[in-house]
């Protein structure tokens, strides 16, 4: 087995077949007991039923299902699974655990109900509210654009944070993955201040994506300021750079 030297968000593991795994990611070995190197070891009975079945299958279209996983923390834990063969019969998964969204449901719930003994429930109710129009403003600070079948655009709007780039980053690369997008562009002429936590986020994301699409994501309307913040991080293998989103445009309307 192959240990990749990239910096994903999400465990990756790359199989065969067979189930043999072949590379695997940082994450995936830190989640993962992958000692004996298959991956019907990481799922009970029933999902390797259901990878026996997608292995079995033809053609190279993204799949997406539900797995109960083996991880070092729980027994079993269920993920939704994004798979997709290559030419060389080697299916590339990420994993994206479904539970953890209702941990964060829970954590909130419990700081909620102990606040409730001390604190009036009118104004618990206000900062729910408040929290989550917050939470949708981060989404819809960066909304997917879908341009054409193999070009997408993602432009973000305001400071760069942490919050927001994990917010968006799960929506963000499901879309890249069932459309089977080519080029993506993140267009940054509207971004506001950059956080260093904000711009290490934004960063995977954009390794993350080059490694799905296999090509390099292009960042378009870079400002003085985030130029040196990402000139820190030496990204040429993983982005290129365009000042003008017009004249990137025109590249693909006049293809």
């Amino acid at each position: 087995m192959e240990r990749l030297n990239l910096s994903l968000p999400l465990p990756y593991l790359s199989v065969n077949r067979d189930g043999r795994i072949v590379s695997y990611s940082a994450l995936a070995d830190e989640w993962f007991d992958l000692s004996t190197g298959h991956i019907k070891s990481l799922v009970d009975e029933e999902s390797v039923n259901k990878l026996g079945r997608i292995s079995s299958g033809q053609g190279q279209a993204p799949v997406k299902m539900e797995l109960n996983m083996i991880t070092k923390e729980k027994p079993l834990a269920l993920f939704d699974v994004h798979l997709q063969w290559n030419p060389e019969n080697r299916a590339s998964m990420i994993f994206l655990p479904k539970d953890s969204s209702n941990e964060d449901l829970i954590e909130k719930l419990m700081n909620i109900q102990n606040r409730l003994a001390s604190t009036d429930f009118e104004l618990l109710e206000k900062k729910d509210e408040l929290e989550h129009v917050l939470r949708r403003m981060d989404e819809l600070s960066g909304p997917f654009i879908p341009l054409s079948d193999s070009l997408c655009m993602i432009p973000l709007f305001g400071d760069i944070t942490a919050d927001k780039i994990n917010t968006i980053s799960e929506s963000c690369l499901q879309s890249v993955f069932r459309g089977n997008y080519e080029v993506v562009l993140f267009d940054l002429t509207a971004v506001g201040e950059v956080q260093t936590d904000g711009i290490d986020q934004f960063i995977q994301l954009v390794k993350t994506l080059n490694f799905m699409t296999g090509n390099v994501i292009k960042l378009i309307g870079i400002k003085p300021n985030l130029a040196k913040e990402l000139n820190h991080h030496h990204l040429d293998q993983w982005v290129q750079f365009n000042h003008s989103l017009k004249e990137e445009l025109s590249i693909y309307l006049q293809q």
